[in-house]
């Protein structure tokens, strides 16, 4: 299946014009984030914890729209079996765990009021209110970034040996740290949290993202061993107009679903779905005008020779 008959688009002579935009916004995201404009969800943060029960099986969309004025963001999820019908609510608290007693009260209060207003026709029976600790904690949060970082590296290792050239994988490895920034930038921008959810979503569009680098890089190895004397920019471009009806079908269907994640999901996947979204555009953007141009650039340099072109025989 085609979608395209034979493409010869100049990808690569984008590159430069893109490059810098990419760059631009991420230290746009950056400095908002130094600024400490990323928000943090509960589970980060910490706060307080009103377990509900509810004289019926409660509707967690209905709790939810009952406390979205007065607890914006605010976890909900069912707790316990079904038959006891009760709703386990955590509330930030700013990040202070240590709350003052006035303060649990006050937001315990908060909610129950609201809920029996807002949702009077299933009153709660019951509720037990305490504070608690940020579930993502500064130690968790420590072996999640070294875990991150160890799997880079292995990538980063397998794909140099892989390709035969460590160049490979360091241009595989850029595209993943761009593509987590870009989402981290446009996260701030659009003011979402930071929960447990959106930290999966950009795990797995890391892996997302190195499966489409290895992808076209594949098919550049192929076109090395036949046409070693063409300039490597010139593969390049033609590997990634070679495999872009595999990268439209499979990138395209991807897409599509997280797009109906996001619109339909409803507020608990909104973070979820949103750094899906923008995270599979992204992925096959800088798998294109980022690791495949941080290739011929490097070629380039090792090229000998004012003005030279760089070959495929010096890629290799």
């Amino acid at each position: 299946m085609e979608i395209l008959k034979n493409p010869s688009y100049d990808f690569l002579g984008k590159a430069r014009y893109l490059v810098p935009l990419s760059i631009a916004a991420i230290a746009a995201g950056l400095l908002m984030i130094g600024q400490g404009k990323l928000r943090y969800g509960v589970e980060f943060e910490g706060g307080t914890q009103v377990i509900a029960k509810f004289k019926d099986a409660p509707q967690v969309d209905r709790v939810r729209a009952a406390l979205e004025k007065v607890s914006p963001g605010a976890v909900i999820q069912s707790y316990g079996e079904p038959k006891a019908n009760q709703v386990l609510i955590r509330l930030g608290v700013a990040g202070q765990v240590a709350a003052a007693e006035a303060e649990l009260d006050t937001s315990a209060k908060r909610v129950l009021d609201s809920l029996a207003s807002s949702y009077a026709e299933n009153p709660v029976l019951e509720h037990s209110s305490e504070i608690v600790g940020p579930v993502v904690g500064a130690e968790l949060r420590s072996k999640a970034i070294w875990l991150t970082v160890l799997g880079l590296l292995f990538q980063l290792v397998y794909i140099a040996v892989r390709f035969k050239g460590g160049v490979w994988g360091v241009a595989a490895v850029v595209a993943c740290i761009h593509d987590v920034l870009f989402c981290l930038a446009f996260l701030c921008f659009f003011r979402y949290e930071i929960t447990l959810n959106v930290i999966a979503a950009l795990l797995t569009l890391v892996g997302y993202s190195v499966n489409d680098t290895i992808v076209i890089f594949d098919r550049v190895r192929e076109n090395l061993k036949q046409r070693r004397k063409d300039a490597i920019a010139k593969i390049l471009n033609d590997s990634v107009n070679q495999t872009l009806t595999r990268t439209l079908i499979s990138n395209g269907t991807t897409f599509l679903a997280v797009l109906g994640l996001y619109l339909f999901g409803g507020e608990v996947l909104a973070g979820f779905g949103f750094t899906m979204v923008v995270g599979i555009l992204v992925g096959t953007y800088s798998t294109i005008y980022i690791a495949a141009p941080l290739v011929a650039w490097w070629a380039g340099r090792r090229q000998t020779g004012a003005g030279a072109v760089a070959t495929a025989k010096a890629a290799l």
